[in-house]
C-alpha cells in the first residue's frame, strides 16, 4: 500500500503522534507512507493563528527534523516519505515558495479550503452564501493553485461537494478548464480516501478521475487519515477504479521528483 497524505496531532485535529503514525503503517505493512502534515500559515504574521487547524510555525522545524529521524529508523522496513499539506492562499505565493524550499521535503500536497473566507468543510462560514459564487470561486481557485508552481499534487480535487449546496448553474466549463490547467502544469492528483467518510465516494469523483486520466495526469493516492482507522482507508477502491480506467502506475515523489510505481499486480489482488 502506498499512502501520501497522513496526518498527526501537531495539526491540531488528528490522534497520535508522527511515530505513531509510521509505526502503524509499519504494522500494517505499507509499502510508502508520506508524512504530510498541514503546514504553517507561513505568510500570517502571528507564529500559530489557526489553532485546532494547522501546525505553528515554531513546529515547523521540529516536524521535518522527526520525520527525518522516522524515515531514517524505518529504512530498509518502511519507505518515508516527507511531505506537507499546505493552502493555497492567493497573494502568498512568494512566502509559501521559500517556506516550502527545505531539502527535507520529497513532495507538497496543495489544498483549497477557503474561497473568499468560506471553508468548505465548515457551514458556519457560507451560511446564506449563493453556492454558485461558492463553486465559481472555488474552481477558479484550484486552477490557480495547480498552475502556481507550488504543489506537487492536487488534494481532494472535488472536495467542494461534501458540504458546499449543490450549484444552480453548470460549472462543467470550469471544471473541464481545471482539468485543463492541471494536466498543462503537469502537476499530479491524488485519489483522497477521506471522500469515503465525508461523502460516500473518493475524491475526485469517477467523472473527474477518467477526465484527468485521459488528459494523462498522474494519480497517487492518500487516505487522509487523522487517526489510525483512517490509515489507507480508499485505497481498494482506488486500486480497482484505476484499473478500470487501464492506469498502471502510481505516482510517488522522492526529493520534489516524480516517480511511477507499477501498481499492477496490487489491481489484480483486489479485483
Amino acid at each position: 500500500m502506498i499512502d501520501l497524505h497522513t496526518h498527526h496531532e501537531r495539526c491540531g485535529h488528528a490522534a497520535g503522534t508522527l511515530a505513531d503514525v509510521a509505526r502503524w503503517a509499519h504494522e500494517r505493512r505499507f509499502r510508502t507512507l508520506g508524512l504530510s502534515d498541514h503546514a504553517p500559515r507561513f505568510a500570517h504574521p502571528a507564529d500559530h493563528p489557526l489553532p485546532g487547524t494547522q501546525m505553528a510555525k515554531s513546529q515547523w522545524d521540529g516536524y521535518l527534523a522527526e520525520a527525518v529521524a522516522l524515515r531514517d529508523a524505518y529504512r530498509g522496513r518502511l519507505d518515508i516519505r516527507i511531505g506537507t499539506e499546505a493552502d493555497w492562499l492567493p497573494g502568498t505565493e512568494s512566502v509559501y515558495r521559500a517556506a516550502l524550499a527545505r531539502p527535507e521535503l520529497d513532495y507538497v500536497l496543495g489544498s483549497v479550503h477557503e474561497v473568499n473566507g468560506w471553508h468548505v468543510y465548515q457551514p458556519e462560514t457560507f451560511a446564506g452564501v449563493d453556492p454558485d459564487a461558492f463553486h465559481a470561486g472555488y474552481w477558479q481557485a484550484q486552477q490557480a493553485s495547480a498552475t502556481s508552481g507550488l504543489f506537487d499534487v492536487i488534494a481532494h480535487l472535488d472536495a467542494i461537494r461534501a458540504k458546499v449546496p449543490a450549484p444552480k448553474d453548470d460549472h462543467g466549463p470550469a471544471i473541464e478548464a481545471t482539468l485543463d490547467a492541471i494536466a498543462d502544469a503537469g502537476v499530479a492528483v491524488e485519489i483522497n480516501g477521506s471522500g469515503l467518510r465525508r461523502d460516500g465516494e473518493v475524491f475526485p469523483r469517477r467523472t473527474l478521475l477518467e477526465g484527468l486520466v485521459r488528459r494523462g495526469v498522474p494519480i497517487t493516492f492518500g487516505s487522509d487519515s487523522h487517526d489510525s482507522r483512517q490509515l489507507g482507508v480508499g485505497w481498494d477502491e482506488a486500486v480497482r477504479t484505476l484499473a478500470d480506467l487501464g492506469v498502471s502506475r502510481l505516482a510517488t515523489f522522492r526529493g520534489r521528483q516524480r516517480e511511477l510505481v507499477e501498481i499492477g499486480s496490487v489491481a489484480a489482488a483486489v479485483r
